[in-house]
């Protein structure tokens, strides 16, 4: 039977928990990786620093396709162990989740993000809160007394 033969070909003891411990972390890396992506371009926003962040793009990109490549191919190599020594569902659906997050945020941010201007866009349209809520906060939000007695055009060059 080709399965005892698989099993005697390619069993060695280290590989009893395949795919070990990092299978177990994989969603929550890939989650944390996400949040890091959220809190630090929120912070480059807040503080004008879009540029420095800008400067970290090819360097950011090539890690996050390397480690999404990675568990592409941690989770191809896992289904292939499950075929020959047996189901551990958990760990696919972990390896899946994590691969799933991942590209969700690497779609999300390439090919798009390629110039200083385009990732302003990118974090406009992340980080603005949308009409309807804008509508929503100036209903329940009036505007200072002291905006209705000025008489400046804040937005003229005068």
């Amino acid at each position: 039977m080709a399965t005892a033969m698989l099993h005697s070909l390619f069993r060695p003891r280290a590989m009893d928990d395949f795919p070990g411990p990092f299978a177990r972390r994989a969603r929550e890396t890939a989650e944390e990786l996400r949040r890091d992506w959220d809190c630090t371009a929120r912070d480059a926003a807040e503080n004008r620093r879009l540029d420095e962040l800008h400067a970290s793009r090819d360097d950011y990109r090539a890690l996050l396709s390397g480690h999404l490549r990675l568990l592409e191919d941690y989770l191809a190599l896992t289904q292939v162990h499950q075929r020959a020594f047996g189901p551990n569902p958990s760990r696919v659906s972990e390896l899946t989740a994590a691969v799933s997050e991942l590209k969700r945020l690497h779609d999300e941010l390439f090919p798009r993000w390629q110039t200083a201007d385009d990732l302003a866009r990118i974090l406009i349209e992340k980080f603005s809160l949308p009409a309807d809520a804008l509508r929503e906060l100036a209903t329940r939000h009036a505007p200072p007394a002291s905006w209705l007695n000025e008489t400046a055009d804040p937005f003229s060059d005068d």
